[in-house]
């Protein structure tokens, strides 16, 4: 197979052959079946090189055996990944589905073609985790930190509840109304409700300040609620048909979204906020998500110039 990944208008989904990657196949396979117009999915499978030190006497021997290293895992990569693509096309005939096994680390490939892909699919963990690690794969962590695309990741136990609702983290970051876009999109689609969810707590600072004292949580919550609510009203207003409830919760943001995860289909975030969600996919409050979340995560980035309905960058 050739080493250029052709991208544009597909969803990518990274495999390694292990039952993660096979459940993020699956879950990109059912929901691009159900888009509107065509949609391509491409399973791509990346080898990593051997990093091989050449020496003197060696040299031959060394490179005889790395090109037999590269032509049995690259056997075996098109062996399995045409094996997913032919289960898939069995399940959804009016799929496109092709695939590709190109050499480069795993993390770097998904990232690089994240720019131009519709969207990225990836498993929360890959082989290199170990079954019972409450951690984040190495690959899912990269691409997450650094894609410039839309990444969907497919924790360990994300189940599939096709009638709940869409959730959605809601902040007044660019990042944060393509989220709330993505959302209503997602929720119209899948013709299921919609839950806007704001956050809020007080910092080591603030509770060291004797204005917090005077707040009253119910008047935060309206208060939040309210903006909450304006920050989504254009959308609203563009999807009339998708029922819409708007939440106001004080808490960790981390852990107000994977309690929501619990009764969700989908949950979005935009890959750097402000306000309740400013450190979200920065650091150990995204790695905490991405892997205790119930239900599939979408993380939206922004790219530069992006407007929202109302024309704010």
């Amino acid at each position: 197979m050739s080493q250029e990944i052709h991208g544009e208008g597909r969803w990518i989904v990274g495999t390694d052959g292990s039952s993660q990657s096979s459940q993020a196949i699956r879950w990109a396979a059912k929901h691009a079946s159900e888009r509107v117009g065509e949609t391509r999915l491409l399973i791509l499978h990346a080898i990593a090189p051997l990093n091989l030190q050449a020496h003197i006497g060696g040299t031959s021997m060394m490179l005889d055996g790395g090109l037999e290293y590269m032509r049995v895992a690259r056997a075996e990569a098109e062996r399995f990944v045409e094996q997913a693509a032919d289960a898939i096309r069995a399940e959804y005939p009016d799929l496109v589905v092709e695939t590709a096994v190109v050499e480069g680390h795993p993390a770097q490939v998904l990232t690089e073609v994240a720019g131009v892909a519709d969207q990225i699919v990836v498993g929360a963990r890959g082989r290199g985790t170990p079954a019972l690690a409450k951690m984040l794969g190495g690959v899912a962590s990269h691409v997450v930190s650094n894609a410039k695309g839309t990444v969907v990741v497919i924790p360990d136990q994300a189940e599939e509840r096709p009638d709940a609702p869409v959730v959605v983290g809601v902040d007044d970051s660019p990042q944060g109304s393509l989220a709330i876009s993505r959302a209503f999109q997602a929720a119209s689609l899948r013709r299921v409700p919609l839950i806007a969810l704001a956050a809020w707590d007080f910092s080591p600072y603030d509770v060291a300040s004797s204005e917090v004292w005077h707040l009253d949580a119910e008047e935060m919550d309206r208060a939040m609620a309210v903006e909450a609510a304006e920050l989504i009203a254009d959308e609203r207003n563009a999807h009339p048909g998708v029922p819409v409830t708007v939440k106001a919760v004080r808490g960790r943001p981390e852990a107000a979204l994977v309690e929501a995860s619990k009764q969700a289909s989908l949950l979005v975030v935009g890959s750097k906020g402000r306000g309740g969600f400013a450190s979200l996919l920065l650091g150990s409050t995204s790695r905490h998500v991405l892997r205790e979340a119930f239900c599939p995560v979408v993380i939206t980035r922004a790219s530069a110039g992006w407007k929202d309905r109302s024309g704010r960058e």
